[in-house]
């Protein structure tokens, strides 16, 4: 059984950083679209959010050939 995923202390996420994250925690990998309509954020704020976590090194996106694919990274 795999431990469960922590971030580390020193970074600080937002609210929705920590929501989108939850999501992942229990979902990764995921397609795009679906962590998106599943994070329930706007454009806007959805836009910010991914780009947080991929710059925390939290999330990762790749594109595969069933699409785009955000990931948890280890």
């Amino acid at each position: 059984m795999r431990p469960e995923r922590q971030i580390a202390p020193d970074i600080e996420l937002t609210q929705e950083e920590k929501d989108l994250f939850e999501i992942l925690k229990s979902n990764s990998p995921i397609l795009l679209n679906d962590l998106k309509v599943q994070s329930g954020l706007s454009n806007k704020k959805w836009d910010k959010t991914i780009k947080g976590l991929t710059k925390h090194g939290i999330a990762k996106v790749n594109k595969t050939e069933e699409g785009l694919l955000v990931q948890w990274v280890d």
